[in-house]
């Protein structure tokens, strides 16, 4: 278990997949719009599965959060976490557009590099 965390990883570790899940995968979105690069590479270490999370109603994925918030150390460990580079939100956006609306060339160039379409 992550150092920074144990106590909190351990009781979702108790509560289950449900609750467990939706409360890692809003912790794994918070830390993606933050830029909270430990926050994030912990909760991915202790479930990987996180990286397929998208929030109820705007559906934005973590990495949509970080591409708008130029986060690329974030962005690049989604990527290589396996998630879906091409997932749209609910406006039609992926992340690729997002970081083109907001002015993040490094993280357009991540999202290029690993081959974004959309």
């Amino acid at each position: 278990m992550p150092e920074r965390y144990p106590k909190t990883m351990r009781f979702l570790s108790l509560v289950g997949n449900s609750f467990g899940c939706s409360a890692s995968g809003e912790r794994l979105a918070s830390a993606a719009r933050d830029g909270d690069i430990q926050e994030a590479k912990a909760l991915l270490d202790y479930n990987p599965r996180l990286v397929r999370y998208s929030t109820f109603g705007v559906r934005n994925s973590p990495l949509h959060y970080s591409a708008a918030q130029g986060h690329h150390e974030i962005v690049a460990l989604l990527l290589e976490s396996g998630v879906d580079i091409n997932l749209r939100n609910y406006r039609g956006k992926t992340a690729l557009m997002q970081a083109c609306q907001y002015g993040h060339c490094e993280v357009v160039q991540t999202l290029i590099l690993f081959k974004a379409d959309g």
